[in-house]
């Protein structure tokens, strides 16, 4: 059944309950529809809502309800169908506000409920930005963002061009002259309206951030008596700043019929209001919103020139602070991965110097296993706080090896450490620092041995074992929790080899000495049987970084 719009709402801005379409439709009437769990809009008699207009479709378009949603299809019409000014290729998602192009009829979707969780967007008291009911209000001037540029003196031929780089460096004067980077991104946008209004005769000013679905959050707002009225915006005019990325112009409202749709406008009496984009790295952050209301056409192009001026400086402090920002979560990043990788390995990360992380590989380790032997009896032996000192302690001075040699620490089992030298930062000499650093390790634990005596308590004993081979590298865990690691018979062989090696020996694998290449001191055993491989592993004790006795042995 065909189904006339209904009549329009009054203008108190009431709206029937539910989702629904208001809005002007071809022949010039208003209208509100509402909006079942499919609507059908086209020029047939058959459709749920009819729009007698010649550059609509018989079948145009459909919005149909989908869970919580609706979601708007055009049926390859002719002459399109457009959402906000954009033309719709296949389906979009409709959002609170947003307005459709059909023709020549214009209609505003309205989701007819709260924003989630029941709450509304964020806002600050007295910022009002309201949805308009039909099409865009007519703007009087657009400009597009450019830089401050500033041309050499002897290319100044005109006292007009004079005068405008001179309002050029007055903007930059004053604007450096009361912007300051410390403090919050809200305190910035406080002091460019400060800005704005030493520059410019307005009345109320409006920073609003652009959210991630295109909504408005209003950031900041001033006004020059200092008095809490409300400011309310028309979301038509912020669209089409951030649309078409230019600053905008409009006079006049009350008494220009061009904006006698845009009740927005017209029920707060605006006489003149200007809007730019602020923007950082070349996108949109956020709108910079001034209206005045003490007299007719209070701005002119100019004025929208110096306010085009204040927002290109402020796009440049913008970018500073977040500039500014990133270098702080950067200094809290490194120190969380300080704590597990090398110095030069966590900066690589950060500066996206090393491949992807959470790309699973098989790639070549050399992996290590430092183990306290007799642990248990020690903590038996211990108070808890003195367990937890002494591990503290044996930790600290581990992880201080294996980072002054770029390897990895992968983590503390107990009481033991596992480290690896591989990805994400690989070096061609991997096996070498794993063995040095094991001999290091060593030599750390004699001087926390030392100390222990002094202290009157007993000695500590260490083994490690050392494996070089493939291994499964990569973020592994769950989605709550997880860590870069290594996994495979390597690690697993490694592990084996630290667990038979006795009280301050290093026990490595043919693998890691043969490529470790020449300079360490090694011992060849017998082929030792590891728990969980059918082949013995063919093992060396390593004595050092130098060949010292006639009994040793280099493996090439």
């Amino acid at each position: 059944m065909n189904q006339a719009p209904a009549p329009f709402p009054p203008r108190s801005g009431s709206h029937p309950r539910g989702p629904h379409l208001t809005g002007r439709f071809a022949d010039g009437t208003l209208g509100e529809f509402p909006l079942g769990p499919t609507t059908s809009l086209g020029r047939h008699p058959s459709n749920t809502l009819r729009l007698v207009d010649r550059e609509v479709s018989k079948e145009h378009a459909t919005i149909e309800k989908v869970g919580r949603d609706f979601v708007l299809r055009d049926l390859n019409s002719s002459n399109g169908t457009f959402v906000n000014g954009r033309r719709v290729t296949g389906e979009m998602r409709l959002k609170d506000g947003d307005e459709i192009a059909l023709g020549s009829s214009r209609l505003v979707f309205h989701s007819g409920e709260a924003a989630p969780g029941g709450a509304n967007p964020p806002t600050l008291p007295g910022v009002t930005v309201v949805a308009n009911a039909v099409s865009m209000p007519a703007f009087l001037a657009q400009m597009d963002q450019v830089p401050q540029n500033f041309r050499p003196a002897d290319q100044v031929t005109d006292t007009a061009a004079l005068r405008r780089d001179y309002e050029k460096l007055r903007i930059v004067h004053e604007f450096h002259r009361q912007v300051s980077l410390k403090g919050t991104q809200d305190d910035l946008f406080e002091q460019i309206l400060k800005v704005a209004f030493e520059l410019l005769a307005a009345d109320h000013g409006v920073i609003l951030k652009v959210g991630p679905q295109g909504e408005f959050i209003p950031a900041a707002v001033h006004h020059r008596q200092g008095k809490q009225v409300n400011v309310m915006l028309s979301d038509t005019v912020l669209k089409r700043v951030v649309e078409t990325g230019k600053a905008v112009l409009t006079a006049d409202a009350i008494i220009d019929e061009r904006f006698s749709a845009a009740e927005s406008i017209v029920a707060q009496g605006i006489r003149s209001a200007m809007a730019v984009p602020l923007l950082v790295n070349g996108d949109i952050m956020a709108v910079l919103f001034l209206d005045s209301r003490q007299q007719i056409n209070a701005f002119s192009e100019k004025d929208l020139t110096i306010l085009s001026g204040i927002a290109a400086q402020a796009g440049i402090a913008l970018e500073n602070a977040a500039l500014a920002e990133q270098i702080r979560n950067e200094a809290v990043t490194r120190a969380e991965l300080s704590r597990f990788l090398s110095k030069a390995v966590a900066d690589a990360v950060i500066n996206g110097g090393t491949e992807d992380l959470r790309q699973s590989r098989l790639a070549e380790v050399s992996c290590l296993f430092a183990d306290i032997r007799g642990f248990t009896t020690l903590a038996e032996s211990d108070s808890p706080q003195e367990v937890v000192s002494m591990l503290n302690s044996f930790f600290s001075a581990m992880a201080d090896v294996v980072f002054r040699y770029e390897g990895n620490l992968d983590k503390f089992i107990g009481d033991c450490v596992m480290a690896v030298w591989g990805p994400p930062s690989s070096h061609p000499d991997d096996p070498a620092r794993a063995l040095r650093a094991a001999l290091e390790m060593q030599d750390a634990v004699t001087e926390l041995n030392r100390q222990r005596v002094l202290d009157g308590k007993k000695p500590i004993e260490v083994g490690i074992g050392v494996n070089t081979g493939q291994a499964v590298v990569g973020y592994m865990g769950s989605a709550e929790r997880h860590e870069f690691t290594a996994i495979g018979d390597t690690v697993n062989t490694a592990s084996r080899l630290c667990g038979i090696a006795k009280s301050g020996e290093v026990l490595a694998s043919e693998a890691t000495v043969r490529k470790s290449g020449p300079g360490f001191d090694v011992e060849e055993l017998p082929v030792l049987q590891v728990k969980g491989k059918e082949k013995g592993v063919q093992t060396f004790r390593v004595h050092g970084a130098e060949l010292t006795t006639s009994t040793s042995r280099k493996v090439r």
